[in-house]
């Protein structure tokens, strides 16, 4: 199983390249495009269904509630409601989408990083498989998520009660945001070279400058949610230059 070596560590020169190369090498490269749109596509696909999952439940739970033959005053109280539940369910589907579209376009995103791979040096580890890739992808997730999360929570929590805290608070957000955005990308070239959790965070570490610049660089261009499966494969194609540089001695 192969594994990241270097002697050296990645410079902050190569970790500009990175973020720059991978959205040039999206860009310019015709075959990754098909996979480029798989997330967004993914993400559309679930928001479509779950909707109208969430539209049909809406009706049956009202209806249930109310119940058979509802005068003026049921009739007013099953459209209130169903729109309340409407609401409710199609904000839950976003977020649902929006949490399953990233770990089902895995199998896209590991080609791109596949293909970057190639391009760069002529040859590249095997792909995992999908169900690796998928759980590979979940837990980098859940783990940013967990790391990331209460320091997010906390810093907007002391902007929110002490506001003349938010010119540290701010930028101090972009790079804990930043650093999530770094962990998540590189789950893929990593995913593919079966390197466990103890060795990522060994390689940020030994490589942790330009891990951050990597990371905040894509941090300060996604400032929507939805707005990171639009530019994720190029953050996985920028990763997969990282962990390269960060072979070549």
């Amino acid at each position: 199983m192969h594994r990241v070596e270097r002697s050296s560590r990645v410079t902050l020169l190569e970790g500009l390249e990175a973020f720059v190369g991978g959205i040039g090498f999206v860009i310019t490269t015709p075959r990754v495009w098909g996979h480029a749109l798989v997330p967004v596509g993914m993400l559309l696909l679930l928001l479509c269904g779950l909707s109208g999952l969430a539209l049909w439940g809406s009706h049956h739970l009202s209806s249930g509630l109310i119940g058979p033959n509802p005068g003026i005053w049921g009739q007013i109280g099953y459209w209130g409601l169903r729109i309340a539940f409407i609401v409710i369910g199609i904000f839950a589907a976003l977020l649902l989408a929006l949490s399953l579209a990233q770990p089902l376009s895995g199998f896209a995103l590991e080609s791109i990083a596949h293909a970057q791979e190639i391009a760069l040096t002529g040859t590249a580890v095997p792909k995992a498989s999908f169900f690796i890739a998928l759980v590979s992808t979940a837990t980098a997730v859940v783990i940013a998520l967990l790391i990331g999360g209460p320091l997010l929570l906390i810093l907007s929590l002391i902007g929110f009660f002490f506001p003349p805290a938010t010119v540290v608070t701010v930028p101090l957000k972009v790079l804990v945001c930043g650093w999530m955005l770094a962990w998540d990308f590189l789950d893929y070239p990593l995913a593919m070279r079966g390197v466990g959790l103890v060795e990522r965070f060994a390689w940020v570490g030994r490589n942790f400058g330009a891990f951050t610049l990597f990371g905040v660089l894509w941090a300060l261009l996604v400032v929507v949610p939805g707005v990171v499966l639009l530019v994720l494969p190029m953050g996985v194609a920028g990763a997969t230059r990282l962990v390269v540089a960060g072979e070549n001695p």
